[in-house]
């Protein structure tokens, strides 16, 4: 099974450059994470502070929420990237089967492919995580002489290599757990490629995401009314939180279905748009899986936007003297621009899953591709199905994830500063305007080299024995 997996790994190296890309971008996060909280608690030991710990363990903190977070973007990308990989060598796997190979044989195989993207991220991430950091270092030495010096612990290496080695590993045997259980009849069909999940595993899936969502909003509910009375109401809805964000991943193909399904059916006219439509109902869990990875993004900024103009507009009856809400104002604008620049790597994650998941959508469905050309489809159509395909996947994910962020945002205020009375969320539509705007840009952008191969798929493609 290891000589399989090597064999396979060598072959289909080139499917795993989104993973690697996914996993050097978590590197690198972790490593300035890291870099810059134990320089900036070493600048303060230089002023006369006494007892930095209680400011590094506050640190360490919100930088280990901001690093889960990418990490949890990061492991539903590259579970897809695998699970499509892993689709296109069904027969193969069914083969083994059919020879005596076991579906935990086939898992433990797929953990190759997991530690070997992980460490080849790792690798990369950690190297540019190091370079950009002492490249920053000397310019703000540089510009403002701050005397500060790179500091090299033992943890700057081993934390973001073994956090990427793990969550490598584990989403690799969680995308090939479906196809591990292949039947040995399998390998006498000729859809090698498909990744339907089975029904019975979809519908747990989907009552196990019901659940969680459902008593997750329930603590958000509590979050808020505690919050009335108390400001450690953040306490009940983090909680709440979480468990909600849980549940809408794990039930995302039953929710997004009817609303992909809608969306798609609205589709007229062209005939690249009409087969957009179907690719994207075609396999609800993929189309899920890459909604569910820009919506994430969305949901973070859109949580904190809402979070602190909310704040601005409680605090603003609380302050009658102009320069302190002044003062407040510019507070809560570097709090945000901090927020913005640490959740850029979880958007950058999403895009990067956006793109991989198109891409090895396109692989998976070459000889599709071909026969569609072979009837007639122009090189001009498949790129505009692959566009249209990206966009609206973008769209209905930047949609989603305003909704919930006006949400998470909103409980997130008032279960803090609820004792300053409650109010309602505050969102600029200008924001609206960008958050839509940018997610149809980045679909675009990732549509291109997705587009490019398949209009150079060759209608002989389709006579070629899948």
């Amino acid at each position: 099974m290891r000589l399989w997996a090597l064999r396979e790994l060598r072959e289909t190296a080139g499917r795993y450059a989104a993973g690697v890309a996914v996993v050097a971008v978590v590197a690198a996060f972790a490593v300035l994470l890291l870099e810059t909280i134990e320089v900036f608690v070493r600048a303060l030991s230089t002023t006369g502070m006494q007892d930095a710990a209680p400011v590094r363990a506050a640190l360490t903190s919100v930088g280990l929420v901001f690093l889960g977070i990418a990490v949890l973007t990061a492991a539903i990308v590259i579970s897809g990237t695998f699970a499509t990989v892993y689709a296109g060598r069904r027969r193969d796997i069914a083969l083994l089967r059919l020879v005596g190979a076991t579906s935990r044989q086939i898992r433990r195989a797929s953990r190759i492919d997991g530690l070997a993207v992980g460490a080849a991220g790792a690798i990369a991430g950690i190297a540019a995580g190091i370079l950009v950091s002492l490249a920053a270092i000397g310019i703000l030495n540089a510009s403002f002489g701050a005397g500060l010096e790179f500091a090299w612990t033992p943890q700057l290496i081993l934390v973001p290599a073994v956090v990427c080695l793990a969550v490598s590993t584990l989403a690799a045997s969680s995308g090939a757990k479906i196809v591990a259980r292949v039947s040995p009849a399998e390998g006498a069909r000729s859809d090698a490629g498909s990744t339907q999940v089975p029904a019975s595993v979809a519908r747990g899936r989907g009552i196990a995401g019901i659940v969680l969502a459902v008593v997750g909003s329930g603590f958000l509910a509590l979050g808020v009314i505690a919050g009335l009375v108390s400001p450690f109401g953040l306490l009940i809805a983090f909680p709440g939180g979480v468990l909600s964000i849980v549940g809408i991943i794990l039930g995302a193909p039953a929710f997004t279905a009817p609303i992909v399904g809608g969306v798609t059916r609205m589709l007229r006219g062209r005939g690249a748009d009409l087969l957009a439509g179907a690719n994207l109902r075609a396999n609800p869990v993929r189309t899920a899986r890459t909604v569910v990875s820009v919506l994430i993004g969305v949901t973070l900024v859109t949580m904190f936007t809402v979070a602190g103009e909310m704040y601005l507009a409680q605090t603003r009856a609380y302050f009658g003297d102009a320069v302190e809400l002044e003062q407040v104002s510019q507070f809560i604008t570097v709090m945000l621009i901090v927020v913005y620049v640490l959740t850029a790597f979880s958007v950058l994650v999403a895009a990067i899953g956006l793109g991989s998941n198109l891409s090895l959508s396109v692989l998976q469905r070459q000889r599709e591709i071909a026969v569609l050309r072979s009837v007639g489809l122009t090189a001009r159509q498949a790129r505009r199905m692959v566009l249209v395909e990206s966009v609206v996947v973008a769209g209905i994910g930047a949609v989603l994830g305003l909704l919930l962020g006006v949400l998470y945002g909103f409980v997130g205020a008032n279960s803090t500063f609820g004792v300053q009375g409650f109010s309602g969320p505050v969102l600029s539509p200008w924001f609206v305007v960008a958050v839509l705007g940018g997610a149809v840009g980045f679909s675009v952008l990732a549509s291109i080299l997705p587009g490019r191969r398949a209009s150079r798929v060759h209608p002989a493609e389709a006579l070629r024995d899948s």
